[in-house]
């Protein structure tokens, strides 16, 4: 899981224009997937990073199977699909959770198609 959240925070840190959805204060993510529990730091003055302190509360906790998380992380699965399907739980605002599924959106694996004219 790690690996995954790390390209997604170095996608999020390439894409500059992100930096304006990011909130003043620092928004903590944690995803959980069973084996383990990750946290996520977000915000415009800070350095987008795992949180490594142990004593951290966050503001949105995502707990799902570790599959489904990896999904979520790479953008091939939405957030807000996998909580309405209730095969994730989601702890936090709804504010919150639309957040975090814009940047995992915006951050996700792209294909790209060759275009033919």
């Amino acid at each position: 899981m790690e690996k995954e959240i790390v390209r997604m925070l170095e996608e999020c840190k390439t894409r500059y224009h992100l930096k304006a959805l990011m909130p003043d204060t620092p928004f903590i993510v944690a995803f959980d997937n069973g084996v383990e529990v990750k946290m996520v730091s977000f915000g415009r003055n800070i350095e987008l990073s795992i949180v490594k302190e142990k004593n951290c509360e966050s503001d949105l906790t995502v707990k799902g199977s570790p599959g489904l998380i990896n999904d979520l992380l790479d953008g091939r699965e939405r957030l807000s699909v996998l909580s309405s399907r209730q095969e994730i739980a989601v702890t936090g605002t709804y504010r919150g959770l639309l957040f975090v599924e814009s940047v995992l959106t915006l951050c996700r694996i792209y294909d790209t198609e060759p275009v033919v004219v």
